[in-house]
């Protein structure tokens, strides 16, 4: 059963508001023993606890942190300092969605591992400058005619993101949405069709650990995603203007 916890200020979902498994997701489920408060960290695992959830006839091997904020936000910068998961095919994310429906979505980060554990980006965006998989996307639409406006690597540090802290923010305004890793801003909305599939919501901020379709679900990894913060700075308390 889902539990709320109070971390930063904020009350919190240890799973989806509507529910502790994706239907067409099984492979892990949001599990409350897999969120952990330690010295004022959040601290979001992956770990094998198996759950079988009758009413949509499935067993999922894989229990994930997840929390999801109550509070519904409007405008302003949303920041969190984090260190992503050690292990093959982990999906590390901050993200929001709008209480009002799904979608619009804004992904902050994804953070997609490779088979060694590394987000280090083998690909040809290397030779651009795309050293890790930690992406950033957006979702707009309306269901069932949804699409993305596509994920992008950034590069923003020389350090392992599974080893070292590293700051992530949302800067959303009216006029703009803009998001920073390291202070740095990697990408930018300014279109004005755009931001309104965002700017009549309010979102939904969450923060979670996940799996892979290709992580081993039968020797699944034990990881911590490890966040030493969250900051939310409403939009009145930073100006019009950066």
């Amino acid at each position: 059963m889902a539990k709320k916890i109070k971390w930063c200020g904020y009350e919190w979902l240890t799973q989806e508001r509507w529910g502790q498994i994706h239907p067409v997701k099984p492979k892990a489920w949001y599990d409350p023993k897999a969120v952990e408060i330690r010295d004022e960290q959040l601290i979001l695992k992956t770990h094998k606890n198996p759950k079988y959830f009758p009413k949509l006839d499935i067993k999922s091997k894989i229990g994930v942190g997840l929390v999801s904020c109550t509070t519904p936000f409007k405008y302003g910068k949303f920041e969190i300092e984090a260190k992503l998961p050690k292990g093959p095919y982990l999906w590390p994310a901050f993200w929001t969605w709008a209480f009002e429906s799904w979608p619009p979505e804004i992904d902050i980060f994804e953070g997609y591992s490779n088979k060694k554990g590394s987000y280090f980006n083998w690909n040809i965006d290397l030779f651009i400058g795309n050293f890790w998989r930690v992406k950033t996307n957006f979702h707009l639409g309306v269901q069932p005619d949804n699409f993305d406006l596509g994920a992008e690597c950034h590069y923003y540090t020389w350090k392992k993101p599974e080893e070292n802290f590293n700051h992530y923010m949302l800067d959303w305004r009216p006029d703009r949405i803009d998001i920073f890793f390291n202070k740095k801003l990697v990408r930018s909305i300014r279109d004005e069709d755009t931001l309104s599939f965002f700017n009549d919501t309010t979102q939904n901020v969450i923060i979670n650990n996940m799996v892979q379709e290709n992580h081993d679900d039968e020797n699944p990894t034990y990881s911590e995603f490890i966040v030493n913060y969250f900051k939310y700075t409403p939009l009145e308390d930073i100006g019009k203007h950066i």
